[in-house]
């Protein structure tokens, strides 16, 4: 019963009963608004703070696009004033880059090739780099498998590496062309002439990862000559800032926005933070924080998420109110108590009566006196609002004979087992009832098309087909089911009851 139902009892209470109802209304409104002003003010002040982290967290991630762009638009510049092999300073550069810059993987050179002019680039590149290389691509697939190229006018592989390990030479002769991934990284590179990062990948170490490319034409004003691309491998997860990875209670995503793609995995850092509690979701927000990086070539985006808990509230200071308040509370109710005791006795008998009135004493369900009232509310509601509901009418097949056999000591306890299970394949809104004998009528309020009322029929059916153990015997005990629905087989509650008893008795004499 809540506040106002309360009130409405008050005037059958005497003055001071009124009274003491007042002052525990009164304290308890006081409470909450005291709690809630406290719990809204911590919610305020952490989402100041989630906001300044995400502030904090994506500055950092931007410096890092931006030393990403730095770092590559200085490799250019050096291939730009290099000639071709010769390629000592662009070593030393990537070298002091790399101690540097943890999150920068490596670095790389891809030159563009026409098809007329691949077979005597291919033997160049034998003669002055590596006797072994070859114009390769690979699948993709976790196990990376090589392929040979296909075909076509251009061909973009890789001809230079840094650092040049065991574990990463083969990826020299690597096509970027053959793949969507990163050809359309160079197309944009090339025509928007800035450093342009692919969709994120997974790099061959397993780490998440993607590509930075910048072309680099060593005359500008030949606008036809073959392309060369400066190209940084950089670890993602490298670029996350510790302070955002120590955070379990954070769910993080970094992601590739602008890319045109049929790749859907467009991420480059996620994680997914702790698993927040149903009563945690229920009752506190969640926080989010989105804004993409600014810069061209990197469209990035990082949002943050954090469902706020209870370790993110001042729980002592709530404690206390709470305690202050039970007490003062207690002292009420103490003193409250001694007043009103016999008030008390009375609504308890008062309640006994009712519960005596309403609810079958051997199975405790509702009785026939409680049914019938519930049909009324009911009927009432379905007429205003043009609702369905359906009167379920079960009669045990074979009682009689159990009761006969075993006593009535066992037939009591075989209707008590059947009315929990009766009431175990239904629904908490569903009201089920005793009748009288071994008749009982469950009234469902909603679900009342043909095919629910098949499922129900089904499903109470099914309920007891297992056997009932009574005294150490296994009694089967069948029911027999009619349905009525209301308003097609009645619009009274004496109809209803009537067409769902012939049915129930229809099926009976069939069985």
């Amino acid at each position: 019963m809540g506040i106002s139902g309360l009130l409405a009892t008050a005037p059958r209470l005497r003055p001071l009963t009124r009274l003491y109802l007042l002052i525990v209304i009164v304290w308890f409104v006081f409470v909450t608004v005291l709690v809630g002003f406290i719990i809204n003010s911590e919610l305020r002040e952490r989402e100041q703070q989630f906001q300044h982290s995400g502030d904090a967290l994506f500055q950092q991630i931007s410096n890092w696009a931006e030393i990403n762009a730095s770092v590559i638009e200085g490799f250019a510049s050096l291939l730009a004033s290099s000639r071709q092999h010769e390629w000592r300073q662009l070593r030393e550069y990537a070298q002091r880059i790399l101690q540097r810059y943890p999150h920068i993987h490596t670095f790389e050179i891809a030159r563009e090739v026409s098809d007329d002019n691949l077979a005597e680039f291919i033997a160049d590149m034998r003669e002055n780099i590596d006797p072994g290389f070859r114009l390769a691509r690979f699948d993709f697939t976790e196990k990376r498998q090589w392929l040979n190229v296909v075909p076509r006018e251009s061909y973009y592989p890789i001809v230079f590496m840094e650092p040049m390990q065991a574990d990463n030479r083969a990826i020299l002769g690597l096509d970027l062309g053959a793949h969507r991934l990163f050809r359309e990284a160079l197309h944009q590179s090339r025509l928007m002439n800035i450093p342009v990062a692919s969709l994120p990948f997974t790099l061959i170490e397993g780490e998440r990862g993607f590509l930075l490319h910048r072309t680099v034409r060593q005359d500008v004003t030949e606008s036809q000559q073959p392309a060369q691309f400066a190209i940084l491998s950089v670890k993602t997860n490298e670029m996350i800032p510790a302070q955002l990875v120590q955070r379990d209670d954070l769910m993080a995503r970094l992601y590739h926005r602008d890319y045109n793609s049929d790749l859907n995995d467009t991420e480059l850092y996620y994680q997914s933070g702790r698993r927040a509690g149903a009563v945690e979701s229920r009752l506190f927000p969640r926080l989010k924080y989105e804004r993409m990086i600014t810069n061209p070539g990197q469209p990035f985006a990082l949002t943050i998420e954090k469902q706020i808990g209870f370790g993110d509230i001042n729980t002592g200071l709530i404690a206390a109110v709470l305690v202050i308040g039970t007490i003062s509370f207690w002292v009420v109710l103490l003193f409250s108590r001694l007043h009103h005791r016999h008030e008390m006795e009375r609504l308890q008998y008062e309640s006994r009566l009712y519960h005596l009135a309403n609810n079958d004493s051997l199975t405790g369900l509702a009785n026939r006196n409680f049914l019938l009232e519930r049909l009324r509310q009911v009927l009432a509601g379905a007429k205003r609002r043009g609702d369905r509901f359906a009167v379920v009418f079960m009669d045990m097949n074979n009682f009689k004979a159990i009761n006969d056999e075993f006593g009535h000591a066992s037939g009591d306890e075989l209707l008590r087992k059947v009315a929990q299970r009766f009431k175990d394949c239904t629904r908490e809104e569903d009201t089920v009832c005793r009748y009288q004998g071994d008749e009982f009528i469950i009234l469902l309020e909603g679900g009342s098309g043909h095919e629910e009322i098949k499922q129900i029929r089904e499903k109470l059916v099914k309920c007891l087909e297992a056997p009932f153990i009574i005294n150490g015997h296994e009694v089967y005990a069948g029911v027999s089911i009619g349905v009525a629905v209301f308003p097609d087989d009645g619009e009274s509650i004496e109809n209803l009851l009537h067409v769902a008893d012939q049915n129930m008795y229809r099926e009976k004499s069939g069985n």
